[in-house]
């Protein structure tokens, strides 16, 4: 480690990097993968180098403070099983003089209540001009999903706060109770417009499995090439050659070279359009069916309301609660615990990450990632959005939450198939 960081300051000098983006990173992870060396000591190595190019320039000192306010933090956090919800679909729409408030469903448990809910503002009276007819922008009015209060049929009113995001037109995101209601109650009101709680979600099988045993060097690397980067596939020649340096592989071994070329054609955006399709025929399952048709359109149009919890897998617990499919891809709700790696600056050498796999009985698989989420250390709620487009004519679908060394395996029926979706000719 200390000799490429010798090269990284040598060979491209004062870089204006982020710290927390230094190549060392990648590089300490995969030996810590491999167990060749402590954290500990990788942190150290990293802070030396990080310090080194700090102090050539002021920007550099600027980041490197920033870095070191994020060093002591742990993504190691305790395992915790979440527990079993009741999830509601509703469909309903609530309108004042706000706007529309549109409840997608309900989830229920003993120590939490939410709504999804997508948010659209009033956003007449609010339009300010240049005074030559050309808007500038809305003015006005809450930026958000204002504060709602819910009762449920105990008599029992508590506030709520918003997580989400959104524009000027839409909000999109969870409003989370202040403290849980009754799980069972018959109905929600929301500020005095009720909801009553009688559909149900569809219920799905759960199942954990172990996966399938292989170098751990090998492992490493397919499991970080299955969670994507921003934009594109991750950088991991710079764990190749620290496992490389480390003896854990040889330079001509030949899943290096299956690695690689399935890093050379994932494209930078899944869904835009794609001209590798030719060169997939000769990857290795699941890479070959994901990579022949990214950037595919013509999935059915639908959501599916769920209820599905895992038991603890490879120190995560995961929970889906809807499915919503589209003509260029899908996404699910989830809860994790505990929560998921963001997308903020972070040093940590020791991040736990899930991969997020998809499948039909048809045998085409899928690929996610994170989307809009919120939450902590401890719990995260959020979107996982896949590519490529669901088949129409598949009748279920698992996603594969994939850790380590296991996964889950989350059955679902895809109940819009039954009515027969939009039609395609299709292979598989």
């Amino acid at each position: 480690m200390r000799v490429t960081g010798e090269k990284l300051i040598l060979d491209r000098g004062p870089r204006g990097y982020r710290p927390w983006d230094s190549p060392l990173l990648e590089y300490a992870r995969a030996l810590i993968a491999i167990g060749a060396i402590k954290p500990a000591r990788a942190r150290a190595v990293i802070d030396d180098y990080s310090l080194a190019e700090a102090v050539r320039s002021d920007e550099g000192r600027q980041h490197y403070g920033i870095a070191m306010a994020h060093r002591g933090r742990s993504r190691r956090s305790r395992s915790v099983a979440l527990k079993p919800r009741r999830v509601v679909p509703c469909d309903r729409t609530i309108e004042d003089a706000n706007g529309a408030l549109h409840v997608r469903h309900v989830t229920l448990s003993e120590d939490s209540t939410s709504l999804a809910v997508t948010w659209r503002p009033n956003l007449s009276g609010r339009r300010r001009s240049d005074g030559r007819g050309h808007m500038l922008a809305y003015v006005g009015g809450p930026r958000g999903p204002v504060q709602r209060t819910l009762t449920d049929d105990r008599g029992t009113s508590v506030g709520t706060g918003f997580s989400g995001g959104g524009s000027d037109e839409q909000w999109q995101g969870h409003l989370t109770a202040d403290q849980p209601l009754a799980p069972d109650t018959a109905w929600i009101e929301i500020d005095g417009e009720r909801l009553d709680l009688t559909g149900e979600a569809i219920t799905c099988e759960v199942t954990i499995e172990p996966l399938a045993e292989q170098r751990t060097a090998h492992a490493y690397l397919w499991h970080r090439l299955a969670i994507p980067g921003f934009p594109g596939p991750p950088e991991i020649e710079g764990s190749i050659d620290a496992l490389i340096a480390a003896g854990a592989l040889e330079p001509d071994d030949p899943v290096l070279t299956e690695i690689r070329a399935v890093r050379d054609v994932m494209p930078r955006h899944p869904r835009m359009p794609y001209g590798g399709r030719g060169r997939s025929r000769s990857l290795p399952e699941p890479w070959r069916s994901l990579l022949r048709r990214p950037g595919d359109h013509g999935g059915p149009d639908g959501t599916i309301t769920l209820s599905a919890v895992t038991p603890p897998f490879d120190g995560f617990s995961v929970a889906i609660s809807s499915l919503e499919s589209r003509a260029d891809g899908f996404s699910v709700e989830v809860d994790v615990a505990p929560g998921l790696v963001g997308r903020g600056p972070s040093r940590e050498l020791e991040s736990r990450e899930l991969a997020w796999w998809a499948a039909d009985e048809r045998g085409n698989h899928h690929l996610g990632q994170l989307g809009s989420w919120s939450g902590s250390e401890n719990h995260t709620s959020g979107e996982i959005n896949f590519w490529p487009a669901l088949r129409s004519k598949a009748r279920h679908l698992s996603i594969m939450p994939t850790g380590e060394v296991s996964r889950a395996v989350i059955t679902i029926p895809l109940v819009w198939a039954a009515a027969g979706g939009p039609g395609e000719e299709e292979s598989a």
